[in-house]
């Protein structure tokens, strides 16, 4: 039996990043080895045996005023920058305190998810004091397309962030080929970079049986139309994404009137201002729901849009909910991994962005009352996915 830690931002069996690491966890606890997570507590954390999620000041701060709380974090941001992770209080108790209060003694490997940066440094001095390997996973790049703008000095302390990781680690995982791809260009001989993408989980762990004795039908009075859901967020989850909103926008333009009124095209989410107003255009929008009932709608509707903007290296948990759905995927963006996904499971296909010509015609010979795919995506299951990634991290503790 291993003992192993897991550093990560969330843990509360929503987030695309929780259920990553809560999956990689489940797959160490299924081969019986001992578990360990640190992670940020928030409203909604999972409250299990082996987590430890301490509240941040930050948050606390926040419950008293948003103002005070933006400030605060700005300056421990900036603290971080010019003296380090051992000045920063809220990791600075952990990295403080006695092995025996979070079972650390005798630990045999640390993964580390990013993009929280913190976490990295923190990463790499657990994997020092115990003399066992790290293993980084990069849920989006510090410095090749990072998830949001960041200034001149945040990039300077990104790529400094970065090379520690990769330097220090046994393994870097990534989600995309494109950030495994720039991996091993910047860091040729430096360690091992691997493509691990997220997945879907079973129907039977998102209590759908349990959804679809309700009453709820998203797309009842549009039945003899056909139904196009995108569920989710925009440029909330990623800026540039909002390009593919209007590369969309930009072909349902083209068609003709009789087309377009046979389309009945569905958001659910929260939205932006300016996506509200496109989105309006052409479609209807439904506030957000919980994930179980997003997994009913998304087998409800024919078809499932699929945003993923300019960017190469975007692999959006959302393809692995639509997977799941069985149900044809339109996915409008550039990035090659998500294309790639969809060509070999025969889940649907990519336009990219300035293909609005065969975007337009893709979605003037669609069908209503699609039925569902019988397509093979069993690999892209998180419980699989997240074995080959303990295998790898266990392989790198036997590499010792």
């Amino acid at each position: 039996m291993k003992k192993i830690l897991i550093l990560c931002s969330y843990f509360d069996g929503q987030s695309t990043g929780s259920l990553r690491m809560r999956a990689l966890s489940e797959s160490f606890l299924r081969s019986g080895h001992d578990v360990r997570v640190f992670t940020n507590y928030f409203t909604g954390s999972e409250h299990l045996d082996y987590v430890y999620a301490p509240q941040d000041k930050a948050i606390s701060i926040g419950e008293h005023s948003t103002g005070l709380a933006v400030l605060y974090r700005a300056y421990r941001k900036l603290k971080f920058y010019c003296f380090g992770i051992k000045q920063h209080s809220f990791y600075k108790s952990f990295l403080d305190t006695d092995d025996g209060v979070y079972g650390l003694a005798n630990l045999d490997a640390v993964v580390v998810s990013v993009p929280q940066p913190e976490f990295v440094d923190v990463g790499v001095l657990l994997s020092q004091r115990y003399a066992c390997p790290m293993v980084v996973d990069f849920r989006d790049g510090l410095t090749f397309e990072p998830l949001s703008r960041v200034n001149w000095l945040a990039r300077y302390f990104n790529y400094r962030l970065e090379s520690s990781a990769v330097i220090n680690s046994r393994a870097v995982v990534s989600v995309s080929d494109a950030l495994t791809d720039d991996f091993m260009a910047r860091y040729p001989n430096v360690s091992y970079f691997v493509t691990i993408t997220n997945g879907f989980q079973a129907p039977e762990k998102k209590n759908l049986e349990q959804s679809a004795i309700t009453d709820t039908d998203f797309f009842g009075p549009f039945r003899d139309r056909i139904n196009i859901l995108y569920s989710g967020a925009i440029e909330r989850s990623r800026l540039s994404i909002f390009q593919s909103l209007e590369a969309f926008e930009d072909a349902i333009n083209i068609l003709t009137d009789d087309l377009r009124d046979r389309l009945n095209i569905l958001f659910i989410g929260n939205y932006s201002e300016r996506e509200i107003t496109i989105i309006n255009k052409f479609g209807s929008i439904l506030p957000p729901v919980s994930r179980d009932d997003i997994a009913l709608a998304q087998t409800q509707a024919d078809y499932l849009l699929l945003f993923t903007g300019p960017d190469q290296s975007v692999v959006t948990m959302k393809i692995f909910d639509y997977l799941a759905a069985r149900k044809p995927i339109i996915s409008i963006g550039n990035a090659p991994t998500p294309a790639r996904i969809l060509r070999d499971s025969g889940a649907g296909q990519q336009f990219r962005l300035s293909r609005i010509e065969d975007i337009a015609l893709s979605l003037s010979n669609l069908k209503n009352r699609q039925q569902r795919l019988d397509t093979n995506i069993n690999e892209y299951s998180i419980d699989r996915l997240m074995d080959e990634f303990s295998q790898l991290v266990l392989e790198s503790i036997g590499n010792d």
